[in-house]
């Protein structure tokens, strides 16, 4: 046991020598074919939250908690054939693990992202492993950076840009040994799949193509197919896969004053559950300049859903954005398609944003939301208000320097009967409240010619 402590010593020592010397060769050599790159995030966010999520009932003490993100991305690029991303990442809540940590602790690393890029033409390559899809705006497809784990899909992507025209592909195909098969992963037999804490599709299959027709106009279409299976055992032989599509279409218009952005997505299929589909999605926003230093933003949201009167209905009419940033649009306090149900009702999202940003340290942003419903509501037989409240969200932004910033907020949501009766909540104050802080540590800790 008292040898360990030197031969780690020693490793360190021999490991740093090969690092220093490479950094030394790199300096004084004309082969600049290799790159590595190495950053490093620190992210601790702090929260108080006395209704986020959904309304704190009466009687409930507020949470107060640390979560950090702590990760490590290291990218090696070849010449324009190949590049490799590693991204090892711990997500904790400051206190949960012992002080001093012992064999088989809790506290482990995973993956974010572990992939490597093939080019196949100097306009087409292939990437293969963990990877975000991120498309568009973010609202089906997103990296979900706010979350402090983010999001990243175990995919197969061809990419390809040429001069206007920018095509992704994607696909991938998820198993659960864990779960079904005791981990076993020399199994011989079997390919069901169960969602338990992991992905929540069996399949996916997904194109997108844009289009930029100038500086200021782009137009992009999106297909996906998500397959659910939900085997409950590795005998479960009634267990079947349903599949959903997705179609979608988006625009933007980038000008000096104006921005605008229209999008819309209609879903069929079977749903989750094995129910035929028929949903849809629809959005627009309009931004307005007034001068360097303020913006004002309207727009709207309506994400069709299914009746919560008691009525049986044979189809399903709740769109799902499986994958999008849904905080980024649908308010900060996450009340709706952040995996906290409100009964598939669908929602109305209207928004008035303003931005104002002093100079280039500073950033402040004040949004409005005001929330309906979609369909009809009921509580034992009493029909309810469509009108699911307001929150105001207020962020800002503080950039310290290059790569330390101060980001916070505080938000507000004023709760109605019917916002109460969608998050299953019996009685609560008419005002909920969240506040955050985070400071952003993000720095370039190793840049090597090899």
């Amino acid at each position: 046991m008292g040898t360990f402590p030197l031969f780690r010593n020693a490793f360190t020592f021999v490991v740093l020598n090969i690092i220093a010397a490479n950094a030394a060769f790199a300096q004084n050599s004309s082969d600049t074919s290799g790159q590595l790159i190495v950053t490093a995030q620190i992210r601790p966010r702090a929260e108080l939250r006395s209704g986020a999520f959904q309304p704190l009932d009466r009687g409930e003490n507020p949470a107060f908690l640390i979560s950090q993100r702590s990760r490590v991305t290291l990218n090696y690029r070849y010449k324009n054939i190949l590049s490799l991303q590693l991204s090892p990442q711990n997500v904790s809540i400051w206190g949960q693990e012992a002080l001093t940590q012992g064999a088989g602790a809790n506290n482990g690393l995973a993956f974010f992202e572990a992939w490597a890029k093939l080019s196949i033409t100097p306009s087409a390559l292939l990437q293969i492993g963990r990877q975000v899809i991120s498309l568009d705006d973010e609202r089906f497809f997103g990296a979900l950076d706010w979350a402090q784990g983010g999001r990243a899909h175990d995919a197969v992507s061809f990419q390809f840009q040429k001069k206007t025209l920018e095509f992704k592909a994607h696909a991938a195909f998820n198993q659960n040994y864990k779960e079904l098969y005791s981990n076993n992963l020399s199994n011989i037999s079997g390919a069901l799949f169960s969602p338990k804490d992991a992905a929540n599709y069996k399949w996916m299959q997904n194109a997108w193509l844009k289009y930029n027709r100038d500086k200021q106009n782009s137009f992009s279409f999106l297909v996906n197919n998500l397959g659910f299976q939900n085997a409950k055992s590795n005998a479960d032989s009634s267990a079947q896969t349903y599949f959903t599509q997705t179609i979608g279409a988006h625009y933007y218009f980038s000008g000096s004053k104006w921005k605008y952005s229209v999008s819309a997505y209609y879903q069929t299929g079977k749903n989750q559950q094995g129910i035929k589909t028929n949903a849809y999605l629809v959005a627009a926003a309009a931004e307005r300049m007034l001068n360097t230093q303020w913006s004002l933003m309207l727009g709207g949201d309506l994400l069709s859903g299914n009746n919560a009167d008691g009525t049986l209905q044979k189809s399903n009419h709740a769109f799902i954005p499986y994958f999008g940033t849904n905080h980024k649009f649908y308010g900060s306090m996450d009340y709706y398609y952040t995996g906290n149900a409100h009964k598939n009702t669908g929602l109305g999202d209207a928004y008035l944003k303003a931005r104002y940003k002093p100079d280039a340290r500073w950033v402040l942003a004040l949004t409005a939301h005001q929330f309906v419903s979609p369909v009809s509501l009921k509580e034992e037989g009493k029909a309810l208000s469509g009108n699911l409240g307001q929150e105001f969200d207020l962020d800002v932004n503080y950039t310290i320097h290059p790569y330390v910033s101060l980001v916070g907020g505080y938000s507000v949501y004023a709760v109605t009967p019917s916002t109460r009766f969608l998050k299953a909540v019996t009685s609560s104050n008419p005002l909920q409240h969240w506040v955050w802080c985070t400071l952003n540590v993000s720095a370039e800790i190793l840049k090597l010619k090899l």
